[in-house]
């Protein structure tokens, strides 16, 4: 099977994370997306970041629309820093006639190969890149060729509408208490507000 892999804090999940995953899903014909929210995040302060038991049920709200899409806790489950070459290691080792791809927004591409262990990442998956704020198809494609420089990688770029939202953006409304419903999944925004989270 073709698996979409699909990271992040999802703090919380929103219909520009889903974008991102249909998007991959139809321009690659996957079998599946998997949504794994990150555990011990490098990149994060973790004492600001949701309970993790609540990102992983939006989560599971937010993919209960799709047959295609799930949420995998090997991250969380994990006490080690949530790199992603740990977790595609992982999931290479348990799933072995699984063929797996990488997705990320075009803005992560653009550091990819700051990343700890970048050419790793890529021996183990394919790099789906959907396209986010200034970075277009062109300028997406010019990186992808600036990595392939550096070590052999298979970068693809989705070509895919824009979809101009980020987890920022949709905390700063939630905070303010004038949250846009459609901005969010099914069921996630009740959630959000029946746990009283980022009030």
């Amino acid at each position: 099977m073709n698996i979409g892999i699909l990271g992040g804090s999802f703090d919380p999940i929103h219909n520009g994370h889903l974008h991102m995953a249909k998007s991959a899903y139809e321009a690659f014909s996957l079998d599946e997306v998997w949504l794994i929210p990150s555990g011990h995040s490098p990149n994060k302060n973790e004492l600001r970041m949701t309970e993790a038991a609540h990102r992983f049920h939006m989560c599971e709200l937010a993919a209960g629309q799709y047959d295609w899409l799930s949420v995998n806790s090997i991250e969380m489950d994990s006490s080690e820093r949530s790199y992603t070459y740990r977790t595609l290691e992982k999931l290479t080792q348990q799933y072995p006639n699984h063929r797996f791809c990488f997705i990320m927004g075009g803005d992560s591409l653009d550091y990819f190969d700051t990343w700890v262990k970048p050419d790793r990442i890529c021996e183990l998956a394919t790099i789906l890149v959907i396209p986010r704020d200034q970075f277009d198809f062109a300028s997406l494609q010019k990186k992808a060729q600036e990595i392939q420089c550096l070590f052999p990688c298979d970068i693809r770029i989705v070509r895919c509408e824009q979809y101009p939202l980020s987890s920022t953006q949709i905390r700063e409304s939630l905070c303010q208490k004038h949250p846009n419903p459609s901005d969010f999944p099914p069921g996630v925004l009740d959630y959000i507000e029946k746990n009283h989270l980022y009030a």
